[in-house]
């Protein structure tokens, strides 16, 4: 179980920096695709997931690595919604990249013990996961990222 620890401690430090220095224009490119768009609307997340009610108790590490916190709106300006908006992409990436590979303790640990990574995985990223992309599915009403002057302000 130690060893499973120190996984997660490993994958989540990696892959967040790796995520933090990921470009703009790479983030940009992801989302603008159709896929990356579509999904539930915002009022889904409000009355589903009650979402309003828990996200702010949630940790914020985007600025580790060199990324960008989004814990607040510093300013309304078009480019800083924009970089709001990419940095919910970002940190939608990493959380889904940490979903996909932080249950895999469960193929060395014994049989009594791989729900525990699985459940792991799931636990520490979905929310954050549906955090990003209700954050992402707001932000979309004001940024038009398809503009491609938007990064240039």
């Amino acid at each position: 179980m130690a060893l499973a620890v120190a996984f997660w401690i490993a994958t989540s430090v990696v892959v967040g920096f790796l995520g933090a220095r990921l470009p703009l224009t790479v983030l940009l490119s992801i989302a603008r695709h159709p896929w990356w768009l579509g999904g539930p609307k915002a009022r889904w997340y409000r009355q589903r997931l009650c979402i309003d009610t828990w996200k702010h108790r949630l940790p914020e590490a985007g600025s580790f690595g060199g990324g960008v916190s989004k814990r607040r709106i510093v300013n309304r300006q078009h480019s800083t919604l924009v970089r709001l908006y990419l940095e919910t992409v970002r940190a939608e990436l990493v959380h889904t990249g940490l979903l996909v590979i932080q249950w895999l303790p469960a193929l060395w640990l014994s049989p009594g013990f791989v729900v525990v990574p699985v459940l792991y995985a799931v636990l520490a990223n979905v929310p954050f996961v549906a955090v990003q992309r209700y954050n992402r599915v707001r932000l979309s009403r004001i940024v038009d990222i398809h503009d491609p002057w938007c990064l240039d302000e």
